[in-house]
């Protein structure tokens, strides 16, 4: 997902954002199928690339599709990616509750069912919009203003490096991309070996401690993440996003040192509020002064900050687990995004 992200921002530039969704989708529902009906360990890893895929494809098309389309009413546009992250998070709560629910009493065939079906129920959404929306062009294309013909499209390719570099020369993306990785790598530390460690101490009770630690930073993050796109319009996002990753980083530095229930359940809602601000803010710094021909390529970008962490995180916290312990992995994961809080705060506004 971090290769194919830059690329299909870069092709929702040239407007194919809705043809973008769709094959997201379809990739997304291939995953979901290759899983239901694997039978070695080899399929896994082709229903993980899928995955990896789709998410990448899917994901910036979305993002910069609400950008894009914000823009256009500039006075909503913190508001609109605030929003955005609040159905994420929704999600993120729905999803694992609802599943694990369908797992636990109907079995894997059925949960997976049911994701096959919600994956193409996201296709038909997504040509539904496309018809209600009266795009005209086959199966969603929409050129930007500034692409008049199909010629302009070779041109626009050959500029794409040229869009990389204009990116990483903006200073607010530059902040909100590092910031991201920061925050993310102490975040992504902790929901990937919090549950190796419960497991070491509560055995198969850990599934219920993890999911419900997970349920209240997704639940309590959803209002944060809503609130602060209202605040974006009177405060700097830079101030709101260093509230967020000041909370985070309080949440992450009292996780390391009472890890256990039921002190980590008032924890979790404090790293939630402190996600809550964050997320959006470091969204919408990274893309509110880009112009719309780059949002897409923007987009990519800047997910794929979350992707790197993603790779770093288990590797190196991974490392120190294997050698010292996973408790001592939990005393260090706030590391990280104590430094992103006081690059923040030395950062030019």
């Amino acid at each position: 997902s971090s290769f194919v992200r830059p690329v299909a921002g870069a092709l929702g530039d040239l407007g194919y954002r809705f043809r973008l969704l769709i094959i997201g989708s379809l990739l997304f529902t291939i995953s979901s199928a290759t899983f239901l009906f694997a039978v070695d360990f080899g399929h896994l890893i082709v229903a993980r690339l899928f995955q990896g895929l789709s998410q990448g494809i899917f994901t910036t098309a979305a993002f910069s599709l609400v950008a894009y389309e914000a823009s256009t009413h500039i006075e909503y546009f913190e508001e609109s990616i605030a929003w955005r992250s609040a159905m994420l998070g929704l999600g993120v709560v729905i999803g694992p509750a609802l599943f694990g629910y369908i797992l636990s009493f109907y079995g894997f065939v059925q949960a997976f069912s049911l994701i096959i079906l919600m994956g193409l129920c996201t296709i038909a959404g997504v040509m539904a919009t496309i018809k209600v929306s009266k795009v005209t062009e086959d199966l969603g294309l929409i050129r930007h203003k500034t692409t008049q013909a199909r010629s302009s499209r070779k041109t626009s390719f050959t500029n794409i490096f040229s869009g990389f570099e204009e990116l990483l020369g903006n200073r607010n993306f530059r902040k909100a991309i590092t910031s991201l990785f920061l925050y993310s790598l102490g975040y992504i530390t902790v929901t990937s070996f919090l549950p190796a460690f419960y497991a070491t101490r509560f055995g198969k009770e850990s599934g219920i401690i993890i999911g419900n630690c997970l349920s209240l930073i997704g639940i309590s993050s959803l209002f944060p993440r809503i609130l602060s796109g209202r605040l974006s319009r009177r405060w700097k996002c830079n101030n709101i996003a260093k509230l967020g990753m000041l909370l985070l980083w309080i949440g992450l530095l009292l996780l390391g040192l009472q890890p256990l229930p039921p002190h980590v359940y008032a924890i979790a809602v404090l790293i939630g509020v402190g996600i809550g601000f964050v997320i959006p803010a470091l969204q919408i710094m990274a893309l509110l002064n880009i112009q719309d021909s780059r949002k897409g390529m923007a987009t990519g970008m800047y997910i794929t900050g979350w992707d790197i962490s993603n790779l770093i995180a288990p590797l190196v916290f991974g490392t120190v687990g294997d050698v010292f312990g996973y408790e001592s992995v939990m005393e260090i994961a706030f590391f990280p995004v104590l430094i992103g809080f006081f690059f923040l705060m030395l950062s030019k506004s």
